[in-house]
Formats: C-alpha cells, sequence, structure tokens
C-alpha cells in the first residue's frame, strides 16, 4: 500500500500571510497521495482530472471548486488522455476556523467538514475568474506587501465559502427554475447589476410582480436586495485590488448615493469601506 506524505503548513504556508498560492499546469506535477495539517481550496480551471479522494474516485470539469480539509487523503489522476490546470490556495487551519463564524451557522461548518467526501462546487464562468485573479493578488503580494496579501487571501476565503453556504441552502429548497438560473447568471455581469431593477426587468420576460414572489419563494430575499448584494461583493474587491476612492467605486458599483453606499456596506460587512480596505 502506497503511503501518504503529510505536508505540513509550518513548512508551506508564510506566517505573515497564513495563505499560500500556486498553480498547477499538469497532472505530472502533483503530490502523490497525501494529506495536510491545514485547509485547502482548489479551482480546475482548465481540462478534467480524475480526483482520488478517501479511498473513492471522481472525475472533476473545469470551474470544479473543491474544499479539501485537514487529513483528507488525496491525488491526482489524468482522466482518459486529459490533462488539466488546476490553481491551490491553502490556509492555517485557525483562518478558516475564524472565517466560518462570518456565516454564523454551525450547522454549515459542521456539515463543510463532517462530509466523508469533500464538497465542491461548480462555479459560473465569471465568478471563477474573479476568484482566480484575486487568488493570484495573493501571490503577488506576498513577496511585496504581505499585509494585503492576508487580507486578499481572507477575501478569497469568505468569497469561496460562500459559494458552498448558497449550494448548501439550495440544496433543502426546491429547484428554481431555469429562466430564474438564467437571469441570477445575467444579472452577475457588471452591466446588468449595476443597472439595478430597471435592467433586471428589461432582461427579464416576466413581471415585477411575479419577479418579486419568486425571489421571496426561492432565494428568501427581493431584487432590490440580490443586486445590492452583487453590488456590494464588487465595490468590496475594488476597495481591496485599486486605487480607486470610495466615492469612485461606489459609483463603479452602481450607487448613485454615497451616503446609501456607506450605510449598506457597513450592515453587510460590518464596517465602513475605509475600515475594510485599511486592515
Amino acid at each position: 500500500m502506497t503511503q501518504a506524505t503529510l505536508l505540513k503548513a509550518e513548512t508551506l504556508i508564510d506566517p505573515q500571510v497564513q495563505s499560500t498560492f500556486h498553480i498547477e499546469y499538469s497532472i505530472k506535477h502533483t503530490t502523490p497521495l497525501h494529506y495536510h495539517d491545514y485547509y485547502e481550496i482548489f479551482i480546475i480551471t482548465e481540462g478534467r482530472c480524475v480526483h482520488h479522494i478517501n479511498g473513492e474516485a471522481q472525475v472533476l470539469e473545469p470551474n470544479t471548486m473543491v474544499f479539501i480539509r485537514p487529513d483528507d487523503m488525496h491525488w491526482y489522476d489524468f482522466y482518459e488522455e486529459s490533462d488539466c490546470q488546476f490553481i491551490n490556495v491553502n490556509f492555517y487551519k485557525e483562518v478558516v476556523e475564524d472565517a466560518f463564524h462570518y456565516f454564523e451557522n454551525s450547522v454549515f461548518a459542521g456539515k463543510l467538514k463532517g462530509l466523508k467526501m469533500p464538497p465542491y462546487v461548480i462555479l459560473p464562468s465569471f465568478d471563477m475568474e474573479t476568484l482566480v485573479q484575486k487568488s493570484k493578488l495573493i501571490h503577488l503580494y506576498t513577496s511585496i506587501n504581505k499585509q494585503r496579501a492576508r487580507i486578499l487571501a481572507r477575501s478569497f476565503l469568505t468569497d469561496a465559502l460562500t459559494y458552498y453556504f448558497f449550494n448548501d441552502q439550495d440544496q433543502n429548497q426546491k429547484e428554481i427554475p431555469q429562466w430564474l438560473n438564467a437571469l441570477l447568471m445575467d444579472m452577475q455581469k457588471k452591466e446588468n447589476f449595476t443597472g439595478g431593477l430597471s435592467r433586471l426587468n428589461e432582461i427579464s420576460d416576466h413581471s415585477v410582480g411575479h419577479i418579486n414572489r419568486v425571489f421571496k419563494q426561492y432565494l428568501h430575499t427581493t431584487p432590490t436586495a440580490y443586486i445590492n448584494q452583487l453590488r456590494l461583493g464588487y465595490a468590496k474587491n475594488l476597495l481591496l485590488t485599486t486605487n480607486l476612492t470610495i466615492l469612485e467605486i461606489s459609483y463603479e458599483a452602481g450607487f448613485d448615493n454615497l451616503s446609501h453606499f456607506y450605510h449598506l456596506f457597513k450592515i453587510h460587512y460590518g464596517a465602513s469601506p475605509g475600515k475594510i480596505r485599511s486592515r
């Protein structure tokens, strides 16, 4: 039986950043059977592979994001004749445990950590590209500004866990209609969410009243709150990755009232835009 290798945080993760990033360009370069004493998130960016994990095997498609827990034993193999490429972001245990508190849901955290097979989600292409770009910035700033790299790593982790959280919630709900899924995908485009409710109603073939009802039924929110969530997420990303002023970011995200932007941002993130940027 092949002996599994233990990969340790103390030798692989920068203690000042509390995270590390790298790209695997081929299955040929991956580590044989191994496990860690840290958490790992990887995203398949190109191709397909067979992921052997905890004694089972799964075929991973492009845009798949996998959450690897400490002590998960895994290795990668070629799928038929296909190779694959993926990004890999690692975190100290305590960083991930701290991030779970953000969701204020112990059941979700327990399920994510307790499943035999590590949870995975298929990301929309736009979201996958956003996470990949943010992960590359972690690597960039690790060598020139470790504080900024640490902030980016925390932001990446929270964003990634959010996808698992929503996916877990969706599994306990009625299946979302196909037209609503398509609408939600379209609204993730900047030109749409910055256009607000008028843009949502414009690209939908359904009445305003019907849209309001299905948002409440399937998403437990309103169209306005959903759009604001997209805008705030985009604004937070600009705060952490650009030198735009807060006023410029407010307008760029689709808010035409700076005071309203501050109010919503503080409610959503628990801190003002300035404090988020300074951290």
